[in-house]
């Protein structure tokens, strides 16, 4: 089988079905005690959130809803493109639910924290792979706070030590350390979701090249560079475009000068003596 029909299984058949699997199990909750089984809808707010990550992904090529306008292209490869797109939405809200306390002052901050997160890097240009890892691991973190601290924490136990710390902080925090405790399978389960999850953003994260890190690299710290270096590859782009003109170098950095304020006569030049 030849590379190109690899990737497309991969990308249009292997990866819909992780996504739409992690959307399935993501929602399941086991109840303590009689381990049965109940499924939790995400709440609007995780779906505000995955939109956040979805305009995201999109921008940075991670998933693609446009097509690349070739004539060859039918309505299956646009309708899988599409399918795709539908089941990595499904897949975050749900993966940013189960990894969100269910309820108190908790599930708010936790969600604050998404919220600024992501709107903050809707400014940023992100390269495809750094933003998969990223959003893996701010998921990662939070899966860590909720079912190893926060579930240890208020795991329903038969020793009084531990019932008078868990009464202690409930009164300490005023409730706001407080969550819902559900059966040790739902972690389990929501460690799989989550390294599913993973995966199929690293099946579908377009692959860069050492040139294309570079570019990425010289875009998000492009403060750093120089007048003179900004113009030089923006000439260089211009070159590759054929259709700009370049710009001229001294006249940019000329304007780029401070110009004297209206009203005031022009600096002396001092003459050479003799």
């Amino acid at each position: 089988m030849s590379k190109p029909a690899i990737n497309y299984i991969k990308q249009h058949i292997v990866a819909p079905v992780l996504f739409l699997t992690v959307a399935l199990t993501a929602g399941i909750r086991f109840q303590i005690g009689t381990n049965a089984l109940q499924f939790i809808y995400p709440p609007l707010v995780s779906c505000i959130i995955g939109a956040l990550a979805m305009v995201l992904l999109v921008r940075c090529g991670v998933v693609e809803v446009a097509g690349s306008h070739d004539e060859n292209e039918g309505v299956l490869d646009s309708a899988s493109r599409l399918v795709l797109a539908i089941a990595v939405y499904l897949a975050t809200v749900q993966i940013f639910s189960t990894v969100t306390p269910e309820r108190g002052l908790l599930s708010l901050f936790f969600n604050l924290f998404y919220l600024l997160i992501l709107i903050n890097d809707l400014f940023v240009v992100f390269n495809p792979r750094r933003l998969a890892g990223a959003l893996a691991a701010i998921l990662g973190v939070s899966f860590l706070l909720k079912y190893l601290l926060l579930a240890d924490l208020f795991a329903p136990s038969g020793s009084w030590s531990k019932y008078v710390l868990q009464e202690l902080v409930k009164a300490g925090s005023l409730g706001v350390l407080d969550q819902e405790p559900f059966g040790p399978a739902t972690g389990y389960l929501a460690f799989a979701s989550l390294a599913l999850y993973g995966l199929g953003l690293s099946l579908i994260a377009p692959r860069v090249t050492g040139g294309e890190a570079l570019l990425y690299k010289l875009l998000s710290h492009r403060s750093a560079l120089t007048s003179s270096e900004r113009i030089s590859i923006l000439n260089a782009l211009a070159g590759l475009d054929g259709r700009s003109e370049p710009l001229d170098v001294e006249a940019c950095e000329l304007t780029a000068l401070p110009q004297p304020a209206q009203g005031d006569s022009p600096p002396r030049r001092s003459l050479p003596p003799g």
